[in-house]
């Protein structure tokens, strides 16, 4: 009779947390194995839900998924995640929906939610982010909420930060911050945005008494 072996060696994505039983004939290492998972280009996509609790490195190349969660670090380069959480997140040339680690690197790509204790943004953009840290360079946030958040070369529409820096050719509309420093093109600082939003709110309220 043939010698049945585990396919346990064999790195896989899927849509559960179950793994292929251990192969009497070869007992499990009491050490943990590296786990890396790739996805080459040509490749399906990554089924939903995709885990690998214990992995120490996930790479998706030219492919997506929808769920991916690790405990080491997660690098995506021109491919596409719904839900990305990890220890290091590495996106290049992609996009993810929602993206929470401690260290967030995305150059040429794009991230609608991002929260992290440090997060650089190189050539990209991203709609929300939410940090310690946050670091801009030629690129675009919409929305940034940070403790020290540092812009060279790029904008954003709205800062709420303790620290702000602005570097070369750097601007917002919005900057609430308790301390400011660099030559900023501001449209709107905290003074401008309170009387701004008390006028509104003014232009707003007698619209709807007349109504």
């Amino acid at each position: 009779m043939a010698d049945e072996r585990s396919n346990d060696e064999q790195p896989t994505i899927t849509g559960t947390d179950t793994e292929p039983a251990a192969s009497t004939a070869a007992p499990r290492s009491a050490t943990p194995r590296r786990s890396r998972v790739s996805a080459t280009p040509g490749a399906d996509r990554v089924a939903a839900g995709a885990v690998d609790p214990a992995g120490e490195h996930v790479e998706l190349v030219e492919t997506g998924a929808d769920h991916v969660r690790v405990a080491g670090s997660m690098s995506v380069h021109q491919g596409g995640v719904n839900i990305a959480e990890a220890g290091q997140i590495d996106l290049r040339q992609g996009g993810i929906s929602r993206a929470q680690a401690d260290d967030i690197a995305v150059t040429q790509g794009g991230i609608v939610f991002a929260r992290g204790e440090r997060i650089s943004v190189d050539m990209g953009g991203v709609a929300l982010a939410v940090g310690n840290e946050v670091r801009l360079t030629q690129g675009y946030a919409r929305s940034i909420m940070a403790r020290d958040v540092r812009i060279e070369q790029g904008g954003a529409r709205t800062i709420l930060a303790s620290r702000a820096t602005f570097e070369r050719n750097s601007g917002a509309f919005v900057v609430i911050a308790a301390k400011v420093d660099g030559n900023v093109r501001t449209l709107l600082d905290w003074r401008g945005a309170l009387a701004f939003g008390a006028v509104f709110g003014l232009v707003v309220g007698l619209v709807r008494r007349r109504r």
